[in-house]
């Protein structure tokens, strides 16, 4: 659902909470149905990103072996491999992680308000968030750090994390919102008031993770995810 004001310009829609709920359990049911992937050790995840923080950054392509022992970047048309990331990008340690958490959106949720490694794509209202809601933050932002690996989430997985996002209070969904690349899609979205709001963007088809966009103290920062997959060896694209 969208509304066109007078002048033809298309503005966000927020949708009553029982509409969001509904929304996110459609995004949970396509997710279910989508066919599990088996990836190879000797395979490679592929992220194409653009990041909008006040400058001009171009589009940047990494490549991840998911055995994290290479990892690999195209810069000026050249592919440059390097030694695996060690931390929590490490796609085969992301691997496992998403194989041991809890199917069930209540589990799944409590899990990630309990975490004691933050996970974030991008800060919403750190170092200042409103009292009490630390455990809805850490939650939320760990969905969507997860998300961001799309194609490498098991389907029971990606379901569980929509149905965890209509359980956290204060999120709402709009339609119609632009991520930092001008795509339109689904913001699902955590608002802490003064203190920061957090938006991811559905694709409104098929509802796989577009991007997060943060406004904060008056300022906008996004990052957008163009492209992502699973490919067979670096320099490859799905």
């Amino acid at each position: 659902m969208t509304v066109t004001q007078l002048g033809g310009a298309e503005q966000p829609v927020k949708l009553r909470q029982p509409d969001a709920i509904g929304l996110l359990e459609n995004a949970a049911l396509v997710a279910a149905r989508t066919k599990a992937v088996e990836i190879r050790s000797d395979q490679w995840f592929y992220l194409r990103e653009s990041q909008h923080m006040g400058g001009n950054i171009p589009d940047f392509e990494h490549w991840s072996r998911m055995d994290g022992a290479k990892d690999a970047v195209r810069v000026k048309g050249k592919l440059k491999i390097g030694n695996g990331e060690k931390g929590p990008t490490n796609p085969g340690k992301t691997a496992q992680e998403l194989e041991a958490l809890p199917a069930d959106a209540d589990e799944l949720l409590a899990h990630f308000r309990g975490l004691k490694e933050e996970r974030y794509p991008m800060s919403i209202c750190q170092p200042a968030c409103p009292e009490g809601s630390l455990p809805d933050v850490n939650a939320f932002g760990a969905i969507g750090w997860y998300l961001k690996f799309g194609p490498m989430i098991p389907p029971d997985k990606a379901a569980a994390m929509y149905r965890a996002l209509a359980k956290i209070p204060n999120v709402t969904v709009q339609e119609n919102i632009s991520d930092g690349d001008g795509r339109k899609g689904i913001g699902v979205v955590l608002d802490l008031g003064e203190a920061g709001k957090g938006t991811y963007i559905l694709d409104p088809e098929d509802y796989h993770y577009m991007g997060i966009k943060v406004e904060q103290d008056g300022e906008t920062r996004s990052m957008s995810v163009l492209g992502s997959g699973i490919v067979d060896q670096p320099g490859q694209t799905p």
